[in-house]
């Protein structure tokens, strides 16, 4: 089928501005990923707030976004993409605000400790430690305790998952954990999809990524890797949305399967003709814009059934 005209053609304008490949050092990966997401529009939230969490190894930066609301919003506590090594709250604010803007809901995005400098567990362990503060804070932030779920898009999607897995029969329940085409299986790196427009997006570098972040660590670990846990019974609904020349579809629409099979009320949201990263997209095209339009509604009625 392929990508449609004009979401084509902004992705081969993107391409072609991309950075030449090779070697790069962590530090210039992370300036040129914050460079990537920089340009991006910041649509207009009504209340934007800057927090500090406490975090295992010392506090950990986030920032709410909120509608304004006379009454206690459900809230996604997000985590940013970017192969754990890459992105922080600043650089992922166009994206987090999409999400805000589309769900009508409130997201706290926070930040984790990244590898090389803190690999596997720490980041799990931060994202586990955001959840039940930004609970506890629910009246100050003016967020309803009782509706506070997980968020993160691919690296984030899999801290999501594998939070959700952590915090599970825990005493604060979580109500939704929202994977945006996230990474559940770090086994191995999977093959990418064959492309039917002929874009070529050059190496994709994931092997390096994960021995950064895992360093060693047993990639079959249900905390490293969602989809081989046992039991996914007793989870909180998911919303999961996937791209359709993404690798780390196939693992995704398999851990949604899982989820259903374990009686876990599960949304999958096909991204039809979209590539890995388009939720900051919906400006240049019309197809993520759609994409990102079903994710908040989606959200939407999973935090406020009717």
């Amino acid at each position: 089928m392929g990508r449609d005209p004009d979401y084509l053609a902004f992705m081969r304008r993107r391409l072609a501005s991309a950075p030449p490949a090779g070697p790069r050092s962590v530090g210039r990966l992370r300036r040129e990923h914050a460079a990537d997401l920089a340009p991006l529009p910041r649509p207009a939230v009504e209340v934007v707030r800057d927090l500090a969490l406490d975090g295992p190894a010392g506090p950990l930066r986030a920032r709410l976004y909120r509608p304004r609301s006379a009454a206690p919003l459900p809230a996604l506590v997000y985590f940013h993409g970017g192969g754990w090594i890459l992105g922080d709250v600043e650089s992922y604010d166009p994206v987090v605000r999409a999400l805000a803007v589309a769900s009508g809901l409130a997201w706290v995005s926070v930040d984790y400790r990244r590898p090389p400098e803190a690999p596997f567990p720490a980041p799990l362990d931060d994202a586990a430690a955001a959840v039940p503060q930004v609970a506890a804070r629910a009246r100050d932030l003016g967020l309803d305790a009782e509706r506070i779920g997980v968020a993160g898009d691919s690296a984030g999607g899999q801290l999501a998952a594998s939070a959700a897995l952590h915090l599970r029969g825990g005493g604060d329940a979580l109500a939704a954990q929202v994977l945006l085409y996230p990474a559940v299986d770090l086994r191995e790196v999977p093959p990418a999809p064959p492309d039917p427009d002929g874009l070529e997006f050059g190496p994709s570098g994931l092997d390096r990524i994960v021995r950064l972040y895992l360093a060693g660590t047993d990639p079959a670990l249900p905390e490293v890797s969602p989809l081989t846990a046992p039991d996914l019974s007793g989870l909180p609904p998911a919303v999961i949305a996937t791209a359709e020349y993404d690798r780390l579809r196939p693992q995704a629409e398999r851990y949604a399967e899982r989820l259903r099979s374990a009686g876990v009320r599960t949304v999958l949201i096909g991204g039809t003709g979209l590539d890995h990263g388009f939720l900051g997209w919906g400006s240049f095209a019309r197809r993520p814009a759609e994409a990102v339009a079903r994710i908040g509604a989606a959200v939407r009625d999973v935090l406020l059934p009717a």
